[in-house]
């Protein structure tokens, strides 16, 4: 599927919906660029998936996502050959945690979901990375108890506090005419006690620094600072323990890293196909009967886009049956195709369609577009000579089991000479085995139509009362194109509107 395909048919809005629905951007992404598949039995089996999802959420089973995104920095620091931190251990962690309860949830649910238990069968199972990382890794930090020597050296380090600060303290209740503050304040790694300057060569002991008018400076006193000493050797061993302990972790992690980058695509996978979940429970839409005969038949089938104001289309075409779309402008001729379209394009990326139950639709080989304005300002190509170019390379490329939708086919150019080439075309396109679902106003490609055993009609309803379109879609039947009535609509003059239709009565 070509991305214009995606944009031309709205199925890159939709997709941003899908999207929205995900718990990262890696997954988001993932969902914004799939192109689909046209083998019958990927999309079978990818919309399978999306029925399992859809029944879950709809139990209200709950799946707990980790943020893949993430994984992405440690990624490039891992390949920079940096060591991890503990916060980033931590996050990777809490990432193996997570892959396994989403295992684990999901085999609690397997007889609705089974399709999705096989998916995440292959999740590795990491349990001594995931306990290590677990044990050592507490809320971003490296735990105390990590190894008996750290857990020693910080009960060591939080004595040697305690000797420092009752040092201070006690200089503070000895000294109290010397001081500022009684408040203790750390400056440069240092705990100092705020002296009067005048104090500072009456004491043993180093100045760390001093306030902005140099009335105040911060004093560490001779018995506080061999204290700190001592605190900071133990400091200087526990980090050499930490640094051991991120290291040998960083290489696990490495060691392991084919298999968390598995884990983490097949939660990316489970994550996009739950949205698609979503996105079917939202629309409230339902997978439909795949067949292998290109008919089509459609059930109440709403545009997804239009939300309430959606006219249910109804319709069903036989084996390669191709369906004529007339009547007036702004009728909703091009929504029908749309509709029809999208549907066929959804089902090709795992989406259900937003249908009724007793919906069938075929999985294309390819899906064809001439839809919409085709003026190129850029290339300096007619509305016509665009849609040529795009009929062109449709007719040179054209394969078995396509789906081909053509609005208003042969526009731009002489009714006469238009309407030849467009019928031309469709007898080509009809040779070679395609669907085609087209709109036109030309009388010729209507008698056409009428007459042509593999063609259905069908034209858009009007209220007879008010002549305003209603957006049904009526088969069977030829419609004008009432031009002049949306003339008058849009405001043009009476006086040439009766002019037009004296024209038309003589």
């Amino acid at each position: 599927m070509k991305p214009k395909i995606k944009q031309l048919i709205q199925l890159d809005q939709i997709l941003t919906t899908v999207a929205s629905y995900t718990h990262s951007q890696v997954a988001a992404t993932a969902v914004m660029a799939t192109l689909g598949s046209s083998d019958y039995t990927t999309v079978k089996a990818q919309l399978a998936l999306t029925q399992e999802a859809h029944q879950l959420l709809a139990n209200d089973v709950l799946l707990m996502f980790f943020d893949l995104d993430q994984l992405t920095a440690l990624k490039t620091k891992l390949d920079q050959g940096l060591l991890l931190n503990a916060s980033q251990l931590g996050i990777l962690g809490a990432f193996l945690t997570s892959s396994q309860r989403l295992k684990m949830t999901l085999s609690q649910h397997v007889d609705v979901a089974p399709g999705l238990n096989e998916l995440m069968a292959p999740v590795a199972n990491l349990r001594g990375l995931q306990r290590e990382l677990t044990r050592v890794i507490v809320h971003g930090q490296v735990a105390d108890n990590a190894t008996p020597e750290l857990q020693q050296l910080r009960q060591q380090m939080a004595q040697q506090r305690h000797q420092v600060q009752a040092a201070l303290t006690t200089f503070v209740q000895k000294h109290a005419q010397a001081v500022q503050s009684r408040r203790l304040i750390t400056r440069n790694d240092h705990v100092c006690v705020q002296l009067k300057a005048s104090y500072k060569q009456k004491f043993a002991g180093q100045v760390i620094d001093q306030s902005g008018s140099g009335s105040t400076v911060f004093f560490e006193p001779k018995v506080a600072a061999q204290r700190g000493a001592e605190l900071a050797r133990l400091q200087a061993a526990a980090d050499a323990e930490v640094y051991q302990l991120l290291a040998t972790l960083t290489g696990d992690i490495q060691n392991h890293w084919s298999a968390i980058t598995q884990n983490q695509q097949l939660v990316s996978q489970l994550d996009q196909i739950m949205a698609r979940g979503q996105y079917g429970l939202t629309t409230k839409s339902h997978v439909p009967v795949l067949n292998h005969d290109q008919s089509i038949k459609i059930v109440a089938g709403r545009h997804p886009l239009l939300g309430a104001n959606a006219v249910p289309l109804d319709i069903e075409l036989a084996p390669q049956q191709g369906l004529m779309i007339t009547g007036a402008n702004s009728g909703g001729k091009t929504v029908v195709l749309k509709t029809i379209a999208l549907f066929a394009l959804m089902i090709q990326v795992g989406l259900e369609v937003p249908a009724a139950v007793g919906t069938s639709l075929p999985v294309f080989s390819q899906v064809w577009l001439d839809i919409g304005d085709n003026q190129s300002l850029a290339a300096q190509l007619s509305t016509f000579a665009a849609e040529m170019t795009t009929l062109v390379a449709m007719t040179a490329a054209i394969q078995p089991n396509a789906l081909v939708l053509l609005d208003e086919i042969g526009s731009g150019t002489d009714p006469e000479e238009g309407s030849a080439l467009s019928i031309a075309i469709i007898d080509y396109l009809r040779q070679q085995h395609a669907t085609i679902i087209a709109t036109t106003h030309f009388s010729a490609i209507k008698q056409y139509v009428v007459t042509c055993p593999t063609f259905m009609t069908a034209t858009m309803a009007f209220d007879p009362k008010t002549l305003r379109p209603t957006y049904r879609l009526l088969l069977h039947q030829v419609g004008a194109s009432e031009a002049i009535w949306l003339a008058e609509r849009l405001g043009l003059q009476p006086a040439i509107l009766q002019a037009a239709r004296n024209r038309l009565e003589h």
